[in-house]
């Protein structure tokens, strides 16, 4: 159990650093952290979208949102959550769209960890504005309170 634990705490570190500080996002000890056989699930409402299949994956992710749709996309996380097999992190995430558009939304990250090793993570978000950003639509006002 003790090593799960750091396993946790690990994983709980390298997604603080990942997912914090907007123009300092560094996710170099969050991939160490992933095991080979990681899989990502990204919402598929998204042209980006899709599973995505070990740490080579992952990063093949975020280079095609620079490739194609994103000039800056970086997180602040909100806190980080421990919840023994899991790590939780909620975040804001700023983006400019290659369309000049600028998105701000909060994502929800779920990580599996088993054995000190990022072996799951799926993105929860409201996939409308990302869409919206990089096709350029014009966004209009809530009523809502």
């Amino acid at each position: 159990m003790e090593e799960e634990c750091l396993g946790i705490s690990q994983s709980w570190d390298a997604c603080r650093r990942a997912y914090s500080g907007f123009e300092e996002n560094d996710s170099s000890d969050l991939v160490a952290l992933m095991s080979p056989e990681v899989v990502f699930h990204f919402p598929t409402s998204l042209p980006y979208g899709g599973t995505f299949h070990g740490p080579e994956g992952f990063l093949a992710f975020y280079q095609d949102i620079y490739d194609h749709y994103y000039d800056t996309f970086n997180y602040d996380a909100h806190t980080v959550l421990d919840a023994g097999s899991h790590v939780i992190v909620p975040v804001r995430a700023r983006a400019r769209a290659k369309t000049g558009r600028t998105m701000e939304n909060e994502h929800c990250l779920l990580f599996t960890v088993k054995d000190g090793l990022i072996t799951e993570a799926r993105l929860y978000a409201d996939t409308a504005k990302g869409r919206d950003s990089i096709e350029g639509l014009q966004a209009y006002p809530s009523a809502a309170c």
